[in-house]
């Protein structure tokens, strides 16, 4: 009998928003549909990104349950890059399922202990991140847990550039929350970056409203689900804010140097 034991990995748990709505309301082919395009989404090795797929992580998936564990010990990089990547993937996942199939997903990242066997995900560091997306990831949002940055403070190797350089790499792609102090993944800023075109990013950004607007009016007189597209409106609101706010700041400091 093959031994069985736990190691040190990044867990991913992520679920779709709303799926009990979609099953009431759509049929079993656009059903099949939405979860084939979920588990290819977020699959890591088919993933399409700069950021190729680390070829250990283990994934499994159930309905519209998705659970990755990316493997920290005997890992070929730093596991800041692995967490970096992980992020990289999950801001990608998360507005590509929004804008391009109308699907919103949340989830929690953490660290802990997990093993694979006769093709099931389980584990303590399983049940904290199942923990964190029921009590706390709430909204369409993915967080990530403070305790991963506890464990991996003060060791090295865990740092692909350093401790401080790492954590200023991972703040372009977080943020934390002003109301719950929740950190999740922010992958309104966190695109903005990421394309070639100039144009596709203000598009995005369109798609984003109308996704927030279809949703706020498709379930005005249902207090409890219209919360969390309020979430996201102000998530969307608060982000292009910011974003006007550093221009303002950028063309001041141009003209400041002009003088």
């Amino acid at each position: 009998m093959a031994h069985v034991s736990y190691s040190i990995s990044l867990v991913t748990y992520i679920d779709i928003l709303g799926f009990k709505d979609l099953i009431a309301t759509r049929s079993a082919g656009d059903i099949s549909r939405i979860i084939r395009i979920f588990k290819e989404t977020l699959r890591p090795s088919r993933h399409k990104t700069r950021l190729k797929a680390l070829p250990d992580d283990e994934f499994v998936n159930f309905s519209d349950l998705i659970v990755i564990a990316t493997p920290l010990e005997k890992a070929r990089v730093a596991p800041s890059l692995q967490l970096f990547s992980q992020l990289m993937r999950l801001m990608f996942a998360q507005s590509s399922l929004l804008a391009d199939e109308g699907i919103a997903i949340r989830g929690a990242i953490t660290i802990g202990k997990v093993v694979k066997s006769w093709r099931q995900l389980y584990g303590p560091a399983v049940v904290r991140a199942y923990e964190l997306e029921r009590d706390h990831a709430k909204y369409p949002r993915i967080v990530i847990d403070e305790l991963i940055f506890k464990a991996l403070h003060g060791i090295p190797h865990a740092w692909h550039n350093g401790e401080r350089t790492d954590k200023r790499y991972l703040r372009e792609i977080t943020r934390r929350d002003d109301k719950d102090g929740m950190l999740f993944v922010d992958y309104l800023k966190g695109l903005r970056s990421e394309f070639d075109d100039p144009a596709v990013y203000p598009d995005f950004l369109r798609k984003h409203r109308a996704f927030i607007d279809e949703k706020l009016e498709t379930f005005a007189g249902q207090a409890s689900i219209r919360k969390k597209y309020r979430w996201l409106d102000r998530y969307h609101r608060t982000t292009l804010s910011s974003f006007a706010k550093g221009s303002k700041r950028t063309v001041n400091r141009d003209c400041a140097c002009s003088n």
